[in-house]
């Protein structure tokens, strides 16, 4: 059920996102068809209360009578607003359920940037207001690409286009988008990749998982060998290593772990610094970190007495192409 509403809540964000005016009536959030979906984005933050009050509110008692909510005369802090039902009298409201809500694009950015591990190494940046954001830079099997997230790109072609041609050179973009990818056929950006942000990205609790983007870049069409020994797909977005051809599921922390030493391109990192990078306070534990992870910590990890970690030599980037 759960995934479900993952769904639901994420094809219903894809679509708000796109919209001329994107607000929803609360009502959609407390009773419409899709309030579960609605009621989801609001919990994880994706929705936003806007400073408009809506024009009608169905009366939740009676479900029959629509009213315009105002103002209480006397302040009230829990209900702020109140609206006259003919049939249930005057009715209290909270402020959510009076104001309209709306989307935060900016967010979904934000989320991608952290499912991309590119936090806290980049901050998505606005490249088009509103429109088009640059998410940061990733090496995709030695070849540096730019990733960006983008919503109604169909309306400002010419902005898009300039914006993509001052920040990446052809073929190195990647714009992940909200945006039907079958309406972007226009001339100035026929030769930029774009991504359906529903067919590579899940909703989950903290904000998005992104997968299999990887499938999209032409430049990644490379097969594994049966033996192969890498963290090639930890690099591509994924949370798995490879181990003699297996393909090993990793916890979040152990990927947070790995991708802090494979920043450091071989260099030894003093525990207590990986604990800052993964944000978390006081020591951390690295033997708990791996506890379900000993093979990998063995294989790819080195380590000495005084806390120090590092990537192993046969791991590190240059050597994964």
């Amino acid at each position: 059920m759960a995934a479900a509403v993952n769904d639901q809540a994420l094809r219903e964000l894809c679509w708000l996102v796109e919209q001329s005016d994107p607000r929803v009536n609360p009502d959609a959030i407390w009773s419409g068809d899709q309030a579960a979906a609605y009621h989801h984005l609001r919990e994880i933050g994706a929705l936003t209360l806007s400073n408009e009050v809506t024009d009608g509110s169905l009366c939740r008692e009676c479900s029959t009578e629509v009213f315009r909510p105002v103002a209480n005369e006397l302040p009230d802090p829990e209900f702020p607003y109140h609206g006259y039902c003919g049939e249930c009298g005057w009715i209290a409201l909270r402020k959510e359920e009076a104001h309209l809500w709306r989307p935060q694009p900016a967010k979904i950015a934000r989320w991608l940037g952290t499912a991309l591990q590119l936090t806290p190494h980049y901050v998505p940046e606005p490249a088009v207001e509103g429109v088009l954001w640059r998410l940061g830079e990733r090496e995709f099997r030695r070849r540096r690409h730019v990733l960006f997230f983008g919503r109604r790109i169909g309306d400002a072609l010419a902005p898009v286009r300039d914006a993509l041609a001052r920040l990446a050179a052809p073929g190195t973009e990647v714009i992940i988008t909200t945006t039907d990818v079958s309406t972007l056929r226009a001339p100035s950006l026929a030769d930029r990749l774009f991504v359906p942000l529903r067919a590579i990205a899940h909703l989950r609790k903290g904000g998005l998982v992104v997968e299999n983007l990887e499938a999209y870049i032409p430049v990644l069409g490379k097969i594994q060998h049966p033996d192969e020994t890498s963290l090639r797909l930890l690099r591509l977005g994924q949370r798995k290593a490879l181990i003699d051809g297996q393909e090993i599921r990793l916890s979040p922390q152990v990927c947070s772990f790995l991708t802090i030493l494979d920043d450091h391109d071989g260099d030894e990192v003093h525990k207590q610094h990986i604990a800052e990078a993964m944000g978390v306070d006081g020591p951390i534990d690295v033997a708990q970190i791996f506890k379900r992870h000993r093979r990998v910590f063995d294989t790819f990890v080195g380590s000495d007495k005084k806390g120090h970690f590092w990537l192993k030599p046969d791991f590190l980037k240059i050597d994964d192409a």
